[in-house]
């Protein structure tokens, strides 16, 4: 609980609704509610193309170590990487430019020139389980104790324990589908 106001998460519909410009303003004023600046990691859940990846903004909040490892930092968390995330990278940027326009910020030429959307190496889904692997990236960054501003560790976060666990809820989901489908056809 004493933690809770380092974290904020965007809806995962509000980055599709920017992108098609529907109601563009209106996430742009959501997002401002949320106080991102204020936050030392803000989850964005992004469906795109039908896949589930992650955006972490950490410690935007912090621009008075812009181009340092305490910085700003955006982190795109994708556990398919064979969907390009790199042609995600102009629409994120258009998003987050966007969002320091509409937080009046005056710092945002040099924001952005010196934050820069960053791929880090992530576990590999081994199904269509891509949602399932955002809830674990974003349970990784509520459960750590101590990650610091040094995200170059981030794969240390990433537990094979767990990992098999999720294995294993992914069976059990498709156990359960396949048994309400046939239910449904009887």
């Amino acid at each position: 609980p004493e933690k809770k106001s380092d974290y904020a998460y965007l809806d995962s519909l509000w980055f599709d609704m920017y992108i098609t410009g529907k109601h563009k303003s209106k996430v742009l004023k959501w997002v401002k509610a949320k106080k991102i600046f204020t936050r030392r990691y803000v989850f964005i859940p992004i469906v795109y193309w039908g896949h589930w990846s992650l955006l972490v903004l950490c410690n935007f909040g912090d621009t008075n170590y812009l181009g340092t490892p305490k910085g700003p930092r955006m982190l795109l968390l994708d556990s398919l990487r064979t969907t390009q995330p790199k042609r995600l990278p102009l629409v994120i940027n258009s998003f987050i430019t966007d969002i320091l326009k509409t937080e009046e910020r005056e710092d945002i030429g040099q924001f952005t020139n010196q934050v820069h959307l960053e791929f880090p190496e992530v576990p590999r889904q081994s199904g269509s389980d891509c949602g399932i692997y955002v809830l674990y990236f974003i349970y990784c960054f509520l459960k750590i104790k101590k990650l610091g501003e040094d995200l170059s560790q981030l794969g240390a976060l990433f537990d094979p324990e767990v990992l098999q666990n999720l294995e294993d809820i992914r069976r059990a989901i498709l156990l359960y589908q396949e048994k309400h489908d046939v239910t449904i056809t009887e």
